[in-house]
């Protein structure tokens, strides 16, 4: 350390900026502030001509006074100035060097013990875990169904149910755009699932390999060991843990929050994770190394002929697909110059001449 730094250190500590060798702060630091050129010109004004007022550094860069104390404030927040006779007419320079110790010492100390304040309590409460899941699995649980009506408290189940899973997570969603709100929970669940050593597999629905954050989400799922597929049978959605606990939209209720299922039965668990299972087997397997659809876009034009012959509007095959609305317009026209078609009804036409519209039969939901 320099000898001029440490002089400025050591003003510092008769000033009151260290007291007993322990730092503190006076007032809250102005990080939020903007630093512009004008600030730093100020800066550069004081370093040159040391012990000038705040009325001759106005008057130096020909600014407002207003401006230039308003400068000023921001740089004693940074400790970057002090007043040597503290009625401004001595404004002294401090170095950033110095300034950093003063400020952001500090900072970094009560960082240091708010984290060992928090790796002791998790050390205490981790310390309950095993006499409270030996409890919880020593007695059967007293509700089977709960339908949670409030996103906090459908929060906290999906914790609890995510964190007491170390077999297997079954995903099935929609793009993320058409989420449910118990999903934008679930997908950091699962990807810590993975992290502490438990199975994931993940189904969407085609039209995801297209949807860049949906796309984004499904990459950072393979990147951590689980698995993904996409299909084009994602009707719902819903998410089992450990075949035991699964979690089901049920509907709205009467606040803004949507109804969630919370089944705690394992029979109806393992009964979904079945369903899974056998849409699982006829689904696509998911390369982020592969760009676009990767060869799925045949079945995706494929399933949308075969509902539009089915009579369904826009917006419940787009729904049904997993797309928006707009994209589903563009793989229609798409759809119709393949076929030479004028008209939705033509294509129609063309499609069944050519043996391309198969049998779908719409979900309930779309009825």
């Amino acid at each position: 350390m320099g000898v001029a730094m440490q002089n400025e250190l050591d003003e510092l500590r008769g000033v009151g900026g260290v007291r007993d060798g322990a730092a503190f702060l006076e007032e809250p630091p102005p990080f939020s502030a903007e630093v512009d050129e004008f600030v730093i010109l100020v800066y550069e004004r004081i370093l040159a001509r040391p012990g000038s007022a705040l009325s001759a550094i106005a008057v130096d860069l020909r600014a407002s006074r207003i401006d230039v104390r308003r400068a000023l404030d921001l740089l004693r927040g940074l400790r970057l100035v002090k007043d040597a006779t503290g009625n401004g007419e001595e404004i002294l320079a401090v170095s950033p060097e110095a300034a950093q110790v003063e400020l952001l010492l500090p900072l970094e100390r009560a960082i240091h013990d708010n984290r060992s304040q928090l790796a002791a309590g998790r050390r205490q409460l981790m310390s309950f875990v095993d006499a409270f899941n030996r409890t919880q699995h020593a007695k059967p649980r007293q509700e089977t169904i709960v339908l949670s009506t409030h996103a906090r408290e459908t929060e906290l189940r999906l914790v609890e149910a995510a964190h007491r899973c170390t077999s297997e997570v079954l995903m099935v969603q929609p793009c993320i755009a058409q989420e449910a709100q118990e999903a934008r929970y679930a997908r950091p669940l699962l990807l810590d699932a993975l992290q502490r050593g438990a199975r994931a597999r993940v189904l969407y629905p085609h039209a995801g390999r297209a949807d860049t954050v949906t796309r984004s989400y499904l990459r950072d799922v393979t990147f951590a060991g689980g698995e993904v597929r996409t299909s084009n049978e994602i009707f719902d959605s819903f998410i089992v843990f450990g075949r035991d606990v699964a979690f089901i939209p049920a509907g709205v209720g009467d606040g803004n929050d949507p109804t969630v299922a919370v089944v705690y039965e394992p029979v109806i668990a393992h009964f979904l994770s079945r369903i899974f299972d056998r849409v699982w087997q006829s689904a696509m397997g998911f390369d982020p190394s592969e760009a676009g659809y990767s060869g799925a876009l045949d079945e995706v034009k494929s399933t949308i002929l075969d509902l539009l012959a089915s009579g369904l509007k826009d917006e419940v095959i787009a729904r049904r697909v997993g797309m928006s609305e707009r994209t589903l317009r563009r793989h229609i026209s798409a759809i119709m110059q393949d076929l030479a078609a004028d008209s939705r009804f033509q294509a129609g036409v063309a499609a069944a001449q050519a043996d391309l519209v198969g049998s779908a039969i719409p979900s309930p939901r779309d009825r």
